[in-house]
């Protein structure tokens, strides 16, 4: 079945995130990162691919959403982006509010791009974060 397209631009509920120290040594342990930016100091720096857990917590979301018709067992994924404006720091306070930036078909597979503006607590936007998933051979059916 292919993916609702009445369903771009739709968002989701708002996830809360608190950046704790304990994750983010976790994090870059996890992808072998060693920098001690990373562990030391008093609001030590979160590695540039950390968004992925707060990613993950939004993405949820519009997976699970029935209206939309995806059926996660023919999803690969397809492209991870960030677009930085400022850096994430232990201590911070991350929103952010997930969206259905585009559904695009190219040949048998759908394209669905989920977006969400990572804001800090004074409501910057300090990461733009997308996530690309291939629904495979779902166009057009």
């Amino acid at each position: 079945m292919a993916l609702n397209l009445a369903l771009v631009g739709k968002e989701y509920q708002e996830v809360v995130f608190e950046v704790e120290k304990d994750r983010v040594v976790q994090f870059a342990e996890a992808i072998g990162d060693p920098d001690p930016r990373y562990r030391e100091g008093d609001a030590p720096l979160a590695p540039p691919t950390f968004p992925t857990v707060m990613q993950i917590m939004t993405s949820g979301q519009v997976v699970l959403d029935e209206e939309l018709g995806l059926n996660y067992m023919l999803v690969v994924h397809g492209e991870q982006e960030y677009e930085w404006r400022k850096p994430i720091r232990v201590g911070d306070t991350l929103r952010a509010v997930p969206r259905i930036a585009e559904i695009t078909a190219k040949g048998a597979n759908e394209f669905l791009t989920i977006e969400a503006e990572i804001r800090d607590g004074s409501g910057e936007v300090v990461v733009v974060a997308r996530s690309t998933l291939i629904s495979r051979g779902t166009a057009g059916t």
